[in-house]
C-alpha cells in the first residue's frame, strides 16, 4: 500500500491507482515490444545477409548452411571441404576485422 497506517479510503484509492498505473505501463511496454519484434528480426536478417555477401564478394566464402541447403548428400568430400571452409572462414573473418579496424582508425 502507498501509506499503510492508518488506513483510510483515500489511501486505498491511492494504492489502487498506483497499481493500475504500474500495470498500464507494463502493458504498454509489452505491447511495444511485441510490435517491434518483426522489424528487429528483419534488420537482423538484413545485416546477416549483408555480412555474408561481403564475405563472399571479398573472400569467396560460402556459408556451410548454404552448402547444406544446396547439397543434400553428406559424404567424406563434404567433411574435408567443411574443415577447409572453417579455415577459410576464420581467415576471412580476421581479414574483415582488420579491415574494419583500419577503416575506423584504430590500431590493433
Amino acid at each position: 500500500m502507498v501509506e499503510c497506517f492508518p488506513s483510510t479510503p483515500k489511501k486505498l484509492a491511492m494504492t489502487i491507482a498506483c497499481f493500475l498505473s504500474g500495470a498500464a505501463i507494463l502493458a504498454v511496454g509489452a505491447h511495444l515490444s511485441y510490435v517491434n519484434v518483426a522489424p528487429q528480426r528483419a534488420r537482423t536478417k538484413a545485416r546477416d545477409k549483408f555480412v555474408m555477401e561481403t564475405l563472399e564478394k571479398k573472400y569467396g566464402y560460402t556459408s556451410p548452411y548454404e552448402k547444406l541447403a544446396h547439397n543434400h548428400l553428406y559424404d567424406e568430400r563434404s567433411q574435408i571441404s567443411s574443415t577447409r571452409d572453417k579455415a577459410d572462414y576464420a581467415r576471412a573473418r580476421n581479414d574483415l576485422v582488420k579491415e574494419i579496424f583500419s577503416n575506423l582508425g584504430f590500431k590493433k
